[in-house]
Formats: C-alpha cells, structure tokens, sequence
C-alpha cells in the first residue's frame, strides 16, 4: 500500500515539474504582462497573502459559498428524499430541477443581480440554486440503488419508518451523498468566483477584477493559485469528515458489541 501512494506522489510530482517546466518556457516567449513566470507568480501570490486585508476577502467568498452550499445540501437533501419515496412529488418535482440544472449559471446570475442586486446576494443565489439539482439527482440515484432486499429484512423485523429511515436508507445513501456534495462544492468555488467576478465588489472574485482592470497578471494567478488550493482544502476536509464519522460509527458498534 505505501508502496502504491508512494509512486503515485512521484507521479504528481513529475506532473507539476513538468507543468513548471512548460509554464517557465512559455513566460520566456510572452511579456509577464501576458504570462508571468512561475518566480513572478510567486512572488505576487507571497505579496497577496501579505496585505492586510487578505483573510478579509477570504472570509467573504467563504461565508458567500457556505451559506449557498448549506441550503443547497439542506433543501437538496430534503427534495430527493421526498422525490425518491414519493411517485407524486417526483413528478411534480422533476421537470423543474431538470429545467434548473438546463439553466446557464451566468443566465441565474444575471437574473440574481436583478432580483437581489449587487451585494453578494446574487452570488450565494447562483451558488444555491446550481448545486440542488446535484444533491438531488445523487441521492435519487441512491435511493434507486438501495438493495431492496434490505428494506424487506426491515419489514421482516417489524423496523418503523423511522428505523427504516435512519438504519437502512440513509447509510445506503452515504456515498451517493459524499458524491453529491464533493461535486456541490467544487462546482460551488467556480460559481462563488465567477459571481463575484461579475457583480460584486468585494471577496477573491472582485480582487481578481481589480487585479484585470489594473493589469496586473501576476495578481490574477496568485490569486487563481490561492482558489485552487481554497478548493482542494475544502475536498480534503470532505473526506476527513466522512472518513472519521465512518469510524466513529465503527467504534460505536464494537462497544456495543
């Protein structure tokens, strides 16, 4: 096993060798106001993380994202529940996440920045309402993937809908909805910048604009460089939090035992 992690860090690290190899080439053909190399990147992504106000512009588009993300998880989670055990509900339903997840995120900004107008608001809109369809087209695919053999050892054993519930279908459901939300929050960073690229001005999305209007390429990367790491941060802690709940749940169970 350590051999297998061990080959695949080399891996990546042969991987961004090489990307730092054909970005440093590339930066030697283009002015840095066009392509900055990999040292002037660095240097302005160092100047970024040093200015009094960074953790600020992070609070933001973090507390913009949350909030989009935990409504979309909550009215998500509570949608599919309902579709994927109500036949009635699905039909109502279904055309209109279908309709929604048809939508262009830059067609629900627009409408965001009319109705809410240009505070952040429409931000967390988009955020919100491109991420439901996600939450509940997972765990609708779950539910359709729970073994129903399970379900009728419940009834067997006289288990109430409540244990049914809590017993059977939602740890069923587990995977379906890590996948649902390992997805939400990575569409949910693209949206969260983009919205506010084009309708706020404040959080890493206006400071990326700032950075466009006063060209300065350098700051853009950084910036960009500082997103994607926000963003695998946020991918880890999913995993962190879903493996540890997996053993806490094991622990549990061999106590009891």
């Amino acid at each position: 096993m350590k051999t297998i992690i061990t080959k695949k860090n080399n891996d990546i690290l042969i991987t961004l060798i090489g990307i730092l190899i054909i970005w440093e080439g590339l930066s030697m053909v283009y002015l840095p106001i066009i392509l900055p190399g990999p040292i002037k990147t660095l240097q302005s992504t160092q100047n970024v993380l040093m200015d009094i106000n960074f953790l600020c512009h992070v609070f933001i588009t973090l507390k913009r994202l949350f909030i989009g993300l935990f409504g979309a998880i909550l009215l998500g989670s509570i949608l599919g529940l309902l579709i994927s055990d109500n036949k009635r509900i699905s039909n109502l339903f279904t055309p209109i996440f279908h309709i929604i997840q048809a939508t262009p995120p830059i067609s629900w900004l627009a409408l965001g920045m009319i109705w809410f107008g240009l505070d952040g608001e429409a931000t967390v809109f988009i955020v919100l309402i491109a991420s439901i369809p996600i939450l509940i087209i997972n765990i609708v695919e779950g539910f359709e993937n729970i073994d129903p053999k399970l379900i009728e050892m419940g009834n067997i054993f006289n288990f109430s809908k409540k244990q049914i519930l809590f017993k059977i279908i939602l740890p069923s459901l587990k995977s379906y909805f890590k996948s649902g939300i390992t997805i939400a929050v990575g569409l949910g960073w693209k949206l969260v910048i983009m919205g506010e690229v084009l309708s706020s001005s404040t959080g890493i999305g206006a400071q990326i604009t700032n950075a466009r209007l006063n060209i300065e390429t350098g700051k853009v990367f950084a910036w960009t460089i500082i997103v994607i790491l926000l963003g695998s941060l946020s991918q880890t802690l999913i995993d962190f939090i879903f493996e540890f709940r997996s053993k806490e749940i094991m622990v549990l169970k061999v106590n009891k035992t």
